[in-house]
């Protein structure tokens, strides 16, 4: 993921502003640490109290909160630098005032109190100025060195603290302390230049907010923020898990420093590595971060679990300086240090909520899975956030939301003929589409689950890979997945080593034995011939479709989970892909080896999930005897392999290039049901393994007609579907308006008839190309979808002509609707070079059985309209009966 090599922690150290900045925060964390001993030191020694030094401690914690919610706006209303020297001066009266002999401990309290609450202010200040003065480009090292020191200069300070206040009474300690403030606030006053109040004046500063204004993105920002907090779970858990461990006091000691250890070398690799700066590509690091927790669950050793802590810590201190580095380009600096100091505040609070948490898990159900629970925790919040995020990002960038939530829509008619994608959708693991076309949820979805997920290219992007070049497979270099964005990489590599690194762990709790080794061979030799059986069945529809389908191979692999080690299960997935892939992708165009890699990949985390579960459930253990607990246990396990699934597809089709729905991401109903059907056939696989192994003959007929019945509802889907629009086409609209028709003789119901016409659709082509003209229909196909009613019948009639057939509507219901629809379009908004591209539509109405008796009658009638609403000067409805008028720009005739 870096881009190149960074000249590390020297290049903010150069700046002479920020290393009085840099200064003066450390000055002021080691101070804080001596006043925070001296404190307890002075107010124990003057009660004989726990309770009452524990609140006084928890005073300097507290009020921070309060100050940094409440007071972090001053850090906009005032020169920066000014609330950095008051908040100091401020802070040294109060801790000179509390070394006073003598002073009534309410007093001292409330001394203590407003001093904390003044850190907020500093600190908001402190990092709104930070970008001021390194810039955008060195402010992700200055947060790194922040970062570095900070955890060093607490530790120190802890330990210096504790050795000064042996040599000098606690009341001298406050003065140390004051000391440090007053040293601080000349260093600040000295070292950084003096600015004025930002103010969000430039064209640049104005058009932050459109992009930070939304709550939801608000929201997300803060939930990226809170998220930091579950990796310091260890360090709340760590006495209970070194015991747990049977570990000494040094052992534990150990346990404690891993996290700030790894957060330390977490903020030098930074340094050293340009790291993408987008929200996807954090969340990422934040699922990162949480996997080696996870693997806690399987109680590794003391050595491992440091290991497991230190990479968590380092790849969370990434994400939160990334998250910082986010903040900062999506807020304007006349509102950067209000949001700053309310994020940092949110970090301490959700830190402090997590080690509580965590702590309670512990107790409950035991420190290993206590830390375990808090990496899934992190892993399933970062996924659920990229999902708002790209769902809040797609709602910006379209400037409306054109009812995309209307869940009429997904019942429309036109829907149930596009079950598969259609071939203009950008593929998940693919390059860019072609010049910004998007992705909708009416031009189809992704696979249901990653089993499911042998990925492909567009039929026209034919590599070596695709065609057996030998050479090209093994050069390395010659892979099309570095043409691939980044993230997209960067992603796909971590599935392929989560696969590698789960398996290890979990299959070094097991031993091989005879009946695990015959199994297996059962399973792959079943597997095997399965595939050759269906082998032309999977050609055909590899060849047919150029997207993502799910395929029958996990049958055998949940089997392969349930019934042998993690291992075998592991060389089961990768020896059904290979075989998959030589007998039956390897001609296709576009499926690239690496795409073969990653879909095993994923069906082996899948499996390793599969086998967590199972072994956390004890009633799944023996397969041998079944009753109601171990078939709810087997309905987890079942549940737990689709969705870490779903999860791995939807991850890297986020992070592919174009917008996504939620539709997009989660996949249609129609995959997702087959995907179950092929999960509860692998369960009774594995029951069928156990009590009598030749009745798993009787599988293989019905697989084959499962196969055959995938590829006859792609087949159906192709002939009835215009394939640009992902409406139905002219001929399946005539045919479904015929049955209606009948049915509205003999019932004596009306039908109405829309047709529309885009209007000026040669000049978009002439003037934006014939590309983009594909992307305009598709868009107007979608705005008809989500206005007509969810029972209506649409298809693209020919050229940039649309018809919409209403059952039970006379000419009122029908000019409604296509008011509706007229409006909608005139709204459009559509992205990139079409931003300026004001669209319209006429529409012509006509209804049965005022215009005739049969189709053909009607749809004359409606077509003459149509002329008559297009020489009435467009962007407008025109019904064959008079009807009252309606708007300036949709009259109706």
């Amino acid at each position: 993921m870096a881009e190149r090599r960074r000249a590390g922690f020297a290049v903010p150290l150069r700046n002479q502003e920020f290393r009085a900045l840099w200064i003066a925060e450390m000055l002021s964390i080691g101070g804080d640490q001596v006043a925070r001993v001296a404190l307890s030191l002075l107010v124990f020694n003057e009660t004989s109290s726990a309770a009452l030094t524990a609140l006084t401690y928890a005073l300097t914690f507290i009020p921070s909160v309060l100050g940094g919610f409440l007071l972090s706006g001053l850090a906009d209303r005032y020169p920066r630098r000014a609330v950095l020297v008051v908040t100091d001066v401020a802070r040294a009266i109060l801790a000179a005032a509390m070394a006073l002999p003598g002073l009534p401990l309410p007093a001292l309290w409330a001394c203590v109190a407003v001093l904390s609450a003044a850190a907020g202010p500093f600190k908001a200040a402190q990092s709104a100025l930070l970008p001021q003065v390194l810039g955008r480009e060195g402010f992700p090292a200055g947060l790194a060195l922040r970062q570095f020191t900070g955890q060093i200069a607490q530790v120190v300070a802890f330990g210096s603290g504790g050795l000064v206040l042996t040599l000098i009474e606690p009341h001298l300690g406050m003065l140390v302390n004051a000391a440090t403030f007053v040293l601080s606030a000349v260093i600040v006053l000295k070292g950084v230049s003096s600015r004025p109040i930002s103010r969000a004046t430039s064209e640049h500063e104005e058009s932050k907010p459109k992009a930070s204004a939304s709550i939801r993105t608000w929201f997300l920002l803060y939930g990226l923020v809170l998220l930091v907090g579950v990796y310091v779970v260890p360090e709340g858990v760590a006495v209970p898990y070194g015991h747990a461990l049977g570990v000494s006091a040094f052992g534990i000691g150990l346990l404690l420093a891993a996290d700030p250890l790894g957060s330390a070398l977490g903020a030098w690799l930074t340094t050293r590595f340009r790291l993408p700066v987008t929200p996807l590509a954090a969340l990422l690091f934040a699922m990162v971060a949480g996997l080696p927790l996870i693997a806690c669950f399987f109680e590794p050793g003391v050595v491992a679990s440091i290991m497991l802590w230190a990479v968590s810590g380092a790849v969370s201190t990434a994400f939160l300086i990334q998250v910082q580095t986010i903040v900062v380009d999506l807020v304007p600096d006349a509102k950067r240090g209000g949001v700053m100091g309310r994020m940092s505040t949110c970090l301490h609070c959700s830190q402090g909520i997590a080690i509580l948490g965590g702590g309670l898990a512990a107790q409950q159900f035991g420190p290993f899975k206590a830390v375990a629970a808090a990496g899934a925790v992190a892993v399933g919040a970062a996924v659920m956030i990229s999902v708002l995020w790209m769902l809040a990002r797609s709602r910006l960038r379209a400037g409306s939301e054109r009812g995309s939530a209307n869940e009429d829509a997904r019942d429309h008619q036109s829907l149930l003929a596009i079950d598969e994608p259609s071939s203009q959708r950008t593929d998940c693991l693919d390059g860019p589409p072609a010049e910004n076309i998007p992705t909708t949820a009416s031009t189809g979805g992704p696979p249901g689950d990653a089993s499911a997920s042998s990925m492909q290219v567009r039929a026209s992007e034919v590599v070596d890979e695709a065609t057996g070049d030998t050479e090209r497979i093994w050069n390395v270099t010659r892979w099309k997945l570095w043409s691939l964005p980044r993230r997209v990489i960067a992603f796909v590599l971590a599935v392929e080593i989560a696969a590698v690194v789960l398996t290890v762990m979990l299959d070094g709790f097991t031993s091989v034995n005879r009946a695990d080794l015959v199994r297996f061979g059962v399973l792959v030799v079943l597997g095997l011939l399965a595939a050759e059986v269906t082998r032309a069945v999977e050609q055909m529809r590899r060849r047919f479709s150029d997207t993502p389908h799910v395929n029958m191979s996990s049958v055998w692999t949940l089997a392969a989970a349930l019934l042998v080690t993690p291992g075998l299960a592991a060389v089961t997935a990768i020896v059904l892909y290979g075989h998959m892939w030589w007998r039956s992708w390897r001609r296709v165009s576009g499926m690239c080896l690496y795409r073969v890699l990653f879909s095993a990949s994923s069906v082996v985390v899948s499996c390793c999930s599969a086998i967590a579960m199972a072994r956390w459930l004890p009633s799944v253990g023996a397969l041998g005897t079944i009753d109601d607990a171990a078939l709810l246990g087997l309905v987890a396990v079942v549940a737990c392999y689709w969705l870490v699934n779903s999860l791995l597809v939807a991850g890297v089709i986020a992070l592919s290039p174009g917008r996504r729905s939620i539709g997009a991401l989660v996949g249609s109903w129609s995959e997702n049901s087959l995907e179950f059907a092929t999960l509860c056939v692998g369960v009774l696989v594995a029951l069928l393994t156990i009590w009598h192994p030749l009745a798993l003959l009787f599988v293989m007929l019905p697989l084959y007609v499962l196969a055959r019945s995938v590829l006859v509802r792609q087949l159906e889907a192709a002939a009835t579907t215009d394939r640009k629009t992902g409406l139905l086409n002219a001929e399946t609209w005539k045919t479904l308006a015929e049955n209606e028709l009948a049915k509205a003789r003999h019932h004596r119901a009306p039908v109405g008839v829309l047709m529309i016409d885009v209007d000026k659709f040669k000049t978009v082509n002439d003037t934006y190309g014939h590309l983009a003209g594909d992307i305009v229909l598709r868009e107007i196909a979608q705005t008809i979808v989500d206005n007509v009613r969810s029972y209506d019948i649409s298809a693209r009639f020919g050229g940039e002509e649309f018809v919409v057939l209403l059952p039970n509507a006379d000419t009122s219901v029908s000019v409604d609707v296509a008011d509706r629809v007229c409006a909608a379009v005139r709204e459009m908004k559509l992205d990139g070079d079409l931003a300026d591209l004001h669209l319209s539509v006429s529409i012509g109405v006509a209804a049965y059985p005022a215009a005739g008796e049969d189709l053909n009658d009607v749809l004359v009638a409606a077509d003459n309209v149509l002329f008559a609403a297009k020489d009435a000067g467009r962007d407008r409805v025109r019904s064959l009966i008079p009807g009252p008028r309606r708007t300036a720009s949709a009259e109706v005739d």
